[in-house]
């Protein structure tokens, strides 16, 4: 998987998809490498939820 298909696997996992929807979504890439992008992504944004981040509502 190059790198833009890995940024778009991100961008699918930061709106909320769950990683059964991701495999289904992308049939032509391992579930082992989605499932890599997801768990990362994740953890990342728990790191985030310990009080290092900002938000912002722009509605």
């Amino acid at each position: 998987m190059n790198k833009k298909d890995q940024m778009t696997v991100e961008n699918f996992v930061s709106t909320g998809m769950e990683l059964e929807t991701l495999y289904s979504c992308f049939p032509d890439f391992s579930k082992e490498e989605i499932a890599e992008i997801y768990n990362n992504y994740k953890a990342n944004q728990h790191e985030a939820v310990d009080g290092h981040t900002m938000s912002i509502n722009c509605s």
